[in-house]
């Protein structure tokens, strides 16, 4: 293409040259008339010469201006096919194809992803950077009982504890609330993640009702508690009882009583003071797992909270011939949380480990911290113990389920909840035969 471009100018410049020549020539031979012929005729080349240069210029701008106004039904110069710019053109229309399929490509994502977002179950906020609703979706409208929504502050006219939470939340974030909308109970999970759209920062807020699922989650919860309630209540007050009707039997009897009789009333007296005093302490502790202090926050360095842990369960450990080893990876790991509550977490974590290593040679337990990706601490307490049963795994969070004899239940439950009150999580992962990892996320 650019040799035949070439070689075409060549020959407008040659043509211009010998009718150049041909002016001066018959200039000085005083024929004027012919001088006159031949400039109208070096215009005209002139002309045709600057049209054809240009010519590729106009296709080009035309071009570029169809793809700024996203018109690609352009054809360029469909009659130069064959020419010295076929090849030009017929990338013109390649291009041109490559943007109609595309465009036809995001129109079909387009479409796709206003179905999905019409359908699914979870309401979708989308709020600009000025505060104007760009987005909100049929689940969101039925929720909030709203068609729609025009400025994201409109959220403080259908519930202000809504817009207290939502306005502040950031990026990531994820909250529960329980609201009241039209005289309904809501229990909300909402998550707010922020994108850059072509420059423009934009928020988008999820909402998802998950009170279905908490009701469903509470009653299981609550028929596991009941069923350990009754166990350790029935275990305690069905001997009470039986002794009880022992005692009545012996008492009502006329005769004067023996000496047998006074050792069996003895003991009963005494079994029934015994369960008495468990049923009191059972009940006590239950009492312990419902009144947690609130948290203190104050600065914590992990290294210094290991290290107080692990002085106060140093003599455990010598006792059952255990090693502890730290890791911390990072330099100064710390967080914002109450140091005391803390170290009982820690403490009950250990503990559980200490006796799970009871029938274990060369137990060893690991206290391990660091920081993921996203910036979240992670304290785990690990150990090369027996691991948990699949079949207790389920339970294990329960209040008052242990599977040690002289163990309360409340050890694991209360850790949980201390952490959830740090906004955090525990996890618990174990293979049998191979140990138990207990994992905090804070």
């Amino acid at each position: 293409m650019l040799k035949n471009f070439r070689l075409r100018v060549l020959l407008w410049v040659g043509l211009l040259l010998i009718l150049l020549s041909l002016i001066l020539l018959s200039w000085q031979a005083e024929q004027y008339y012919l001088t006159g012929l031949i400039a109208l005729g070096l215009g005209y080349s002139i002309f045709a010469l600057i049209r054809y240069v240009e010519k590729t210029n106009r296709d080009l701008a035309r071009f570029f201006s169809a793809v700024k106004y996203n018109d690609f039904t352009l054809n360029p110069s469909p009659q130069a096919k064959g020419g010295s710019f076929a090849e030009l053109y017929d990338g013109f229309n390649a291009v041109n194809q490559k943007f109609l399929d595309v465009r036809a490509e995001k129109e079909a994502n387009h479409q796709f992803l206003q179905t999905l977002v019409k359908h699914i179950d979870i309401g979708i906020l989308c709020v600009n950077s000025e505060g104007e609703v760009i987005l909100m979706n049929q689940a969101l409208q039925k929720l909030l009982h709203k068609s729609y929504l025009v400025k994201f502050d409109s959220l403080q006219k259908i519930d202000e504890k809504l817009w207290d939470l939502v306005k502040d939340l950031a990026n990531g974030q994820r909250e529960l609330l329980k609201i009241n909308l039209q005289n309904k109970l809501l229990h909300l999970s909402i998550q707010c993640a922020e994108i850059v759209m072509q420059g423009e920062a934009v928020r988008l807020i999820s909402f998802q009702n998950i009170q279905t699922e908490l009701e469903a989650q509470e009653l299981n919860a609550w028929q596991k508690l009941i069923r350990i309630l009754t166990h350790e209540i029935m275990n305690s007050v069905a001997p009470i009882s039986s002794l009880s009707a022992t005692i009545q039997k012996l008492l009502e009897g006329k005769e004067e009583l023996k000496s047998n009789n006074l050792d069996k009333l003895r003991k009963s007296i005494a079994v029934i003071e015994r369960r008495s005093e468990g049923l009191l302490s059972f009940t006590e502790t239950y009492r312990t797992l419902t009144r947690i202090p609130p948290p203190h926050f104050q600065e914590i360095v992990v290294d210094e909270l290991f290290d107080e842990v692990v002085t106060l369960m140093q003599p455990a450990l010598d006792k059952g011939l255990i090693t502890l080893e730290k890791e911390i990876r990072g330099d100064k790991l710390g967080f914002s949380g109450d140091p005391h509550l803390l170290e009982q977490v820690l403490i009950n974590l250990i503990k559980n480990a200490i006796d799970a290593l009871e029938e274990t040679t060369e137990g060893k337990i690991q206290l391990k911290a660091f920081s993921d990706a996203e910036n979240r601490l992670c304290l785990q307490v690990v150990d090369n113990g027996p691991g948990i049963p699949a079949d207790k795994m389920e339970e294990i969070f329960v209040p008052f389920f242990t599977t040690k004899e002289n163990g309360s239940g409340i050890g694991l439950s209360l850790s949980r909840q201390i952490v959830r009150m740090h906004q955090g999580s525990l996890e618990l992962q174990s293979v049998e035969g191979q140990g138990t990892n207990v994992s905090i996320w804070i």
